[in-house]
């Protein structure tokens, strides 16, 4: 039976962290949040650090933990559409100098159905930001069980692992992806980022091959000529990539998939099937 899901991928350009950013920001992605309802949308998928833009010089716009949960929640009701909004720096209940890039799930009654703080840090962020140690989770929404990871965990094939032995359907993942973030020794192999995005577009479809799972990867926007990269997109076994955004620049694009592939991907390459049997037999 056919499993039909009509997702929104914003590749948003947050404004740069100055006096006013954050609610310009905001009421930006209100009206990304509206055209997406517009277009029937089920969900709307939005960039890692959406809000404030990168913050290591910034710190003082991280946030307590929550406090944009409440905006984000009448959004989702006012608009009938779930919402990942990205992520947001948010300080620890427990020590205000430890910061979390958390991303949340908001289904469309505004309920919280997923929380996942950014487990696998780039190394700039560990100058700032804390990793968070428990273990990768799926949750059940309306349409489909999905998880939560973020940016740099793409590389990580073993959190992807984790989200398939408990059942995982679609995966999302807000990054915030630029070129600048290899340095002069990557760009002096590398000068036109040829190289990194062609790593970034095979990272996408591979983990949707290698899972029997949609991903839904929703990058940063900005000028290319300041490193940013784009590449958002949707990808599915059998299909690839389902969307691209090809372009660096801001935009929003909504996608129709149908989740029914999935049942198709797993009875065909049986990845997840072997790994419960390696796991019975002690080979993993």
């Amino acid at each position: 039976m056919p499993r039909p899901v009509r997702i929104a991928i914003c590749q948003f350009a947050s404004e740069p962290p100055t006096t006013g950013s954050v609610s310009n920001n905001f009421a930006k992605l209100t009206v990304f949040v509206s055209s997406a309802a517009d277009q029937r949308a089920d969900l709307i998928v939005f960039p890692e650090y959406f809000l404030t833009g990168v913050i290591a010089d910034h710190l003082n716009l991280a946030f307590d933990e929550g406090h944009w949960l409440g905006d984000l929640q009448v959004l989702a009701q006012r608009y009938n559409i779930d919402i990942v909004a990205g992520t947001i720096v948010e300080r620890s209940p427990n020590n205000s100098a430890h910061l979390f890039n958390t991303a949340r799930y908001i289904d469309k009654h505004g309920r919280v159905l997923g929380e996942y703080r950014k487990k696998h840090l780039w190394y700039l962020e560990k100058e700032y930001l804390q990793g968070d140690l428990e273990e990768h989770q799926i949750f059940e929404t309306d349409l489909f069980k999905a998880g939560l990871l973020i940016c740099w965990d793409i590389a990580w094939p073993e959190a992807f692992r984790a989200l398939l032995r408990q059942g995982v359907e679609v995966v999302i993942v807000p990054t915030y992806w630029v070129f600048g973030d290899v340095g002069e020794v990557g760009q002096g192999h590398d000068p036109q980022g040829a190289g990194e995005i062609a790593w970034l577009d095979s990272l996408l479809v591979n983990r949707a091959y290698e899972n029997e799972c949609c991903v839904v990867f929703v990058n940063c926007g900005g000028p290319q000529e300041l490193g940013f990269l784009g590449r958002s997109g949707v990808a599915l076994p059998f299909k690839g990539a389902v969307t691209r955004i090809e372009s660096a620049e801001e935009e929003m694009r909504v996608v129709e998939i149908d989740l029914e592939i999935l049942q198709d991907a797993r009875s065909v390459y049986k990845i997840k099937e072997d790994l419960e049997l390696k796991q019975r037999q002690g080979l993993l």
